[in-house]
């Protein structure tokens, strides 16, 4: 299932692979829309008591959840569903980021952490810790509470970020005109950390990595070791790799990305 919205708009659509299921207008405006694998849906909107409320329904559209959010609480900017959907972590701010989990069988929010700066990413990399990115740090927490691990940028702007389907973690960082990539396991452990050429986006999958710059692709392995490079036609947008095949987009236009023989 996905979800579709306009933010600012106060209507959603829970749409499968083959049909619509669920069209649902809310009262008010749409700041931001989490879907899980079991089909809950989380929906922040504008609250005009508030200054946010969380709504979260369940795979039939019944509201099993809402949370009215304060100026203290702020208003989430990341949203990720547990593995399993009973468990939703937010995260929002402006100076500050407050990092909640809410659990839906208790309903109670339990604060997990406050830090400086803006959530860049959120999501699970187990069923028990969290990976929160920041503006200057990576941070995985428990999703008990407390930091398990931390990996600092020194000075670096985080460019992007890629956690594919084994959380495992890929960084792009930039300072001027280098960029580096961080290769760390789903403990943030680091596997490899090198510079690496000018890119706008990096996609990890298991042992390899990929950048993708104005002009192509290139695969590189955990060891920071080039496997190929492409030059392509048209500036690549966006990259599938947990899959059988490379899927590459460009364009407007989806298709097999042939990898070059050696």
């Amino acid at each position: 299932r996905f979800v579709l919205y306009n933010r600012s708009g106060n209507e959603l659509r829970v749409e499968s692979r083959t049909q619509n299921l669920y069209t649902k207008q809310l009262e008010n405006s749409i700041f931001l829309c989490a879907m899980a694998d079991n089909g809950n849906l989380a929906v922040v909107t504008e609250d005009v008591s508030a200054m946010a409320e969380l709504l979260i329904y369940n795979s039939n559209m019944e509201q099993v959840l809402s949370w009215s959010m304060s100026s203290n609480d702020g208003t989430p900017l990341r949203m990720a569903f547990s593995p399993d959907g009973r468990k939703l972590a937010a995260g929002g701010g402006q100076m500050m980021t407050n990092l909640y989990l809410v659990n839906l069988a208790s309903g109670d929010p339990v604060s997990l952490a406050n830090q400086s700066g803006v959530p860049q990413w959120l999501g699970w990399t187990s069923a028990s810790t969290i990976l929160a990115v920041y503006d200057s740090r990576a941070v995985l927490y428990y999703a008990g509470g407390g930091e398990r691990a931390a990996y600092e940028f020194a000075g670096n702007t985080l460019k992007d970020i890629s956690v594919d389907a084994a959380g495992n973690v890929a960084l792009l960082l930039g300072s001027g005109q280098l960029h580096q990539a961080v290769m760390m396991d789903k403990s943030l452990n680091v596997q490899f950390s090198g510079t690496v050429s000018s890119a706008n986006s990096i996609v990890r999958a298991g042992s390899l990595f990929y950048l993708l710059s104005d002009s192509g692709v290139e695969c590189y392995n955990t060891s920071g070791e080039q496997q190929w490079s492409q030059t392509l036609a048209a500036k690549p947008h966006a990259l599938l790799a947990d899959t059988k095949e490379l899927l590459l987009f460009s364009g407007n236009t989806a298709q097999v990305l042939e990898v070059p023989q050696k």
